[in-house]
This record gives C-alpha cells, sequence and structure tokens, in this order.
C-alpha cells in the first residue's frame, strides 16, 4: 500500500486534532453559562491558555457568539476530514481487494502443472475464494487499528498538554489493563489458524462431493459423505464458537474495567495532586474520546488476529505459486514448420524413478502417430511433455531444431488443441465453450460455424432453442457425451492449432458414439500434427505410426500393420481386445 497508508495516517490525525479543539471550546463555553455577556479570560485555564490566548494574539474577544462559531468550525471541519478519510479507506480497500485478486489470478496463471498436481484442490479453491475475502476483511482491520492508534496518540497529546500528571495517570493504568488481555489475545491467534487449516480441508471435502456426486448418489453414499461434512462443519463452528466468545470477554470486560481507572485516577488527581478542575475536566474530555477510539483499535486488533491465519495462508499460497511458477524462454513460437524432435528424454517426479527413460522420436508436421501401452507405461507423461507441461528431467525437445527451453511456452501452447477422455464443459452457452468467450464479430461468427462444421455439430446447433446461445448447464449436463466431445472438438479447430492432442479422447463413449467422432477426427488427418493416446486399438488403424510402450521405455514402432506383424507386445494387446 506503501503511501496510501501514510496518506491516511495524517488524515487520522487531522480528524482527531480538530475533534480535540473543538472539544476544547467546552470549558470557556462552561464559563459563559453562568453570564452570557462575559468575556472569557484566556488565563485561567490551565495549559488551555497557550490555545486561548491565540484569539488575544488575533484580536478576537471571547465571547459567547465568537466560542460557539468556533466550535461549529472545527467540528465542520472534523466533518469534512471524516469523509476524507472514510473516503480514503473505501478506495484504499477496494484497490487493496483487486490487487490481492489481481496477484492472484496472474499466479495461478503461471502456475506450473507441476506444482498444480502437488499441490492441494481444497487449499486453492480456499485461497482464491474465502481466504481473499478474510485478508480484505483483516486489511480492513489494519486500517482501522492505524487510524484509531493516530487518534489515541493525537487525544493522548491533548490530554497531556491539559494535564500532564491526569493523563499519565491514565495512559498507565490503560496499560496495564490491555496486559490482561493479552493471553486472551493469543488464544485467538492460535484459533485463527485451525480455523484456516478447518476451511482448507472443508474446501477439498466439497470439491470431491461435486466431482463424486453421481457416484455418491448412485451407490446412496451421500448421506453418510454428509454426515461426514456436517461433522467438519461443527468443527469449523466451534472454532469460530470459540473465538466469538474470546471477542465478548474482552467486549464486556473493557469498559468495567477503564471506568474504574478513571475513577481511581481522579480521586488521586483531586484529593493527593490537587490538580486545576478546568485542566482535568478537559484532559477527561480527551480522554473519554480517546477510549472510544481505544476500544474500537482493541476490538480491531482482536478480529485482526482472528485474519491472521488467513494472512498467513494467502502469503505461503502466493509463495507457493510464485516458486512454482512455469519456467519459460523468450522466443516466440509461431508454426510447426518441420518437426519436433525428442532425444534421450527422461523424467521423474522429485527423486523417484524414472518414469520416462531416454525417449528418443521423431513427429513430423501433419503427421499422425498414436502411444499404446499399459497404465502406467509413461504415455500421458510424455504427452505432457510434448505440450509443454512438463520439463524433461534429462535429454531434450525440440521444435524445429530450437530448444523448447528457449521458447516461450505460452506461445507454443496457444498453438496445442487438447481433447481428454472427460471434456472440458464450461457453464456458459455453445458459443462461449467453442470460442473461448471471444468477442461475437463477424469474423469471429464465421470461424466458429466452420469449426461447428469440422465437428459434425451443424445438425445439433440448428435444432437447439438459443443456437449459439444455448446454455449447456454446470459441466453440459444437459449434453450427450458426443456432443461434449463434438464441442471440444470444435474449440480446439476455431483455435486454429498446429498440434492436436488426444488423450483416450473417445474411450468414454458408446460404440456408435465413439465411431462417429473417430469419424470426425480422422477427417482432420494431414491437416494437423496428431498425437493420440488410445487403449481402444482399433481406433488407431488409420495413423501413421504408433509407438508401444512398456515400463516407461518405447518398445516396438511402426505403422499398425507392421506391428500387427512383428510386434509381440502389440499383439498381446491386439489378443486382450480381441480386435
Amino acid at each position: 500500500m506503501k503511501h496510501r497508508l501514510f496518506i491516511l495516517i495524517v488524515s487520522s490525525v487531522f480528524v482527531g486534532l480538530l475533534d480535540g479543539l473543538g472539544l476544547a471550546m467546552f470549558l470557556p463555553l462552561i464559563e459563559l453559562f453562568s453570564d452570557s455577556n462575559a468575556i472569557v479570560d484566556p488565563n485561567g485555564h490551565g495549559n488551555l491558555s497557550y490555545f486561548l490566548s491565540v484569539f488575544n494574539a488575533l484580536g478576537i474577544e471571547l465571547n459567547l457568539a465568537v466560542v460557539l462559531i468556533t466550535m461549529f468550525s472545527f467540528f465542520v471541519l472534523k466533518g469534512l476530514a471524516v469523509f476524507v478519510v472514510r473516503y480514503l479507506r473505501v478506495i484504499y480497500q477496494q484497490y487493496f481487494i483487486a490487487k490481492i485478486r489481481l496477484d492472484c489470478l496472474n499466479a495461478l496463471a503461471e502456475f506450473s502443472y507441476e506444482g498444480y498436481v502437488k499441490s492441494d484442490a481444497g487449499v486453492i479453491q480456499n485461497a482464491l475464494t474465502g481466504e481473499v475475502e478474510r485478508v480484505m476483511q483483516g486489511f480492513k482491520n489494519y486500517t482501522d487499528i492505524l487510524q484509531q492508534l493516530m487518534m489515541l496518540l493525537t487525544y493522548t497529546t491533548l490530554a497531556v498538554l491539559s494535564s500532564p500528571e491526569f493523563a499519565l495517570l491514565i495512559v498507565v493504568g490503560a496499560f496495564l489493563s490491555n496486559l490482561i488481555f493479552t493471553t486472551l489475545y493469543r488464544k485467538t491467534k492460535i484459533l485463527s489458524s485451525i480455523l484456516v487449516k478447518d476451511n482448507n480441508a472443508f474446501q477439498g471435502y466439497i470439491i470431491q462431493a461435486v466431482v463424486f456426486f453421481k457416484y455418491l448418489k448412485a451407490t446412496a453414499t451421500m448421506p453418510m459423505y454428509a454426515n461426514f461434512l456436517k461433522l467438519k462443519v461443527e468443527e469449523i463452528e466451534k472454532t469460530n464458537k470459540k473465538m466469538g466468545v474470546l471477542s465478548s470477554i474482552m467486549l464486556g470486560a473493557k469498559e468495567p474495567i477503564t471506568i474504574g481507572i478513571v475513577v481511581l485516577v481522579i480521586y488521586i488527581q483531586i484529593t493527593i495532586l490537587n490538580g486545576v478542575f478546568s485542566s482535568i475536566v478537559l484532559s477527561l474530555l480527551m480522554f473519554y474520546r480517546g477510549l472510544t477510539s481505544l476500544n474500537t483499535l482493541q476490538n480491531s486488533y482482536n478480529q485482526f488476529l482472528g485474519k491472521i491465519g488467513s494472512m498467513e495462508n494467502m502469503d505461503s499460497f502466493m509463495k507457493n505459486l510464485k516458486t512454482k511458477a512455469t519456467k519459460t524462454g523468450k522466443a516466440t513460437f509461431n508454426h510447426i514448420s518441420q518437426c519436433i524432435q525428442l532425444s534421450d528424454v527422461s523424467f521423474s517426479y522429485n527423486t523417484s524413478a524414472d518414469v520416462l527413460k531416454n525417449i528418443t522420436l521423431e513427429i513430423k508436421k501433419n503427421e499422425s502417430i498414436a502411444f499404446v501401452g499399459e497404465s502406467g507405461s509413461g504415455k500421458t507423461t510424455l504427452l505432457n511433455i510434448i505440450s509443454g507441461l512438463l520439463t524433461p528431467s534429462k535429454g531434450e525437445m525440440r521444435i524445429d531444431g530450437v530448444d523448447t527451453k528457449t521458447l516461450n511456452i505460452a506461445t507454443f501452447q496457444q498453438r496445442i488443441g487438447y481433447i481428454t477422455q472427460e471434456p472440458v464443459i464450461f457453464d456458459d452457452t455453445i458459443f462461449n465453450n467453442v470460442t473461448l468467450w471471444s468477442q461475437k464479430t463477424a469474423q469471429n461468427l464465421k470461424k466458429f460455424y466452420k469449426a461447428i462444421t469440422q465437428a459434425n455439430l451443424t445438425q445439433f446447433l440448428e435444432n437447439s432453442e438459443g443456437k449459439e446461445n444455448t446454455q449447456v448447464g454446470s459441466n453440459g449436463v444437459s449434453l450427450s457425451g458426443g456432443q461434449k466431445q463434438r464441442i471440444t472438438i470444435a474449440r480446439e479447430l476455431f483455435k486454429e492449432v498446429d498440434l492436436l492432442l488426444l488423450d483416450e479422447a473417445t474411450s468414454a463413449l458408446d460404440s456408435e458414439t465413439e465411431n462417429n467422432i473417430q469419424q470426425n477426427i480422422e477427417q482432420l488427418k494431414g491437416k494437423y500434427t496428431m498425437i493420440t493416446i488410445a487403449h481402444r486399438l482399433t481406433t488407431i488403424k488409420n495413423v501413421d505410426k504408433v509407438y508401444v510402450f512398456d515400463k516407461g521405455t518405447i518398445v516396438d514402432s511402426g505403422s499398425y500393420e507392421e506391428l500387427l506383424e512383428n510386434s509381440v507386445a502389440f499383439k498381446k494387446m491386439i489378443s486382450y481386445q480381441q480386435v
């Protein structure tokens, strides 16, 4: 926030100063109650005499009209200062929360895939939603603390100027009373950290409830899972309740303790120190103003402690995103002109055994290839490396002879189409799902309908009531499996890609739909560089080349017919599927 907090602090000092000066005019006003036509003598008001003597220096007599007008003027100016402070707080708070959210989104956009798979989805969702909101509340509490602290210091200074002994006793008493609440503050901070952990876990369980809803519902285990979630809610509410009790204790105890201190100090000041009544009254007025600021400050501080866990969690979350950002070069990628080459590529997660071992292959432009093999043989990991999601632990990948480590990987990935087993469908219109929220210009509409035609969606679109504006529902709930997959194909074609990746794109479909989708895909052969991962070997009969994987290595390669004739491993896979 830099200079913004300084501006807020200075503004708060002005509020306290103007309020204090307005209150100071009550003493001459009290003197005028007995005779409204009298002229106030600045002397005889203790340390306040220095302030009142300013009027004499300016040649202004302190009569009733002057005192009332001066008092009114100070409070008008105070009102303007309060408006400025409130306005600045609103502006700065909006700036702060927008900055936090934008920084989170930017860091998430740069977050590496490898970092993502090692992260807790619940932590990510909670940080981007609930924690951001709690951090914003924490910032409001923080600005309250700064503002009230400045007000308290201002009132304390004015009280000291009015009656140093009285003010000093009050400050000592306030300090001692604050020690009583130290333990409560510490407990609140501990509970805040517990609350953050519980919220993170709860968010993770909620995500799983949504993702696995069909299974939970079909097996009648949703009530059991719901009961489990209810227990988590009760734990969270129990923590919130404890924090609320601590806050209530502090709120209820503050005023009696403070008034007790005031009563004791007044007694000491009058009976022992023989203080001047007018100075004590003014100091008491300043103290009561300061007391309000102190109470607000303590409440804000306690609430701020309740958000500390969220702030620490958000700080840790942002550091995690930034330290695991995607590593990328600076060179811009345009098109695949010749080929993609992988030389002696190996990959492992952390220090575990290699998932891929010394993979060497070449994929020519507009060639269609397939990766086959048992689950866990390394097919998807290699696809993730080719797409730039993972970086080889050893070896290198080159595109047209250029090492991908030197490329701005995002410019390469923008030329990639990715179709997975589970279609990615957003809760939006067909147009936005295909175009990814592109503006509905004449050019984009033309590209949209071209992609729709290529994906064999024309009839479906014509039969839809809203045409391209038809809402598809959450995760495409209103669509069939084939329609979802065709929409994802249309999306990748709309992007005008060079490289089309198909990760078991049809394995979740029935045979007839799979056959129809496969025909759509095969029509694209020769127009794009295509890499397919397939378990159903009937879907790769027409690719240019097939690579057979086993335990992280390529054991055979060739056309479908060549492998059927020469590869023992491939023949074994064919026999299992009775193709």
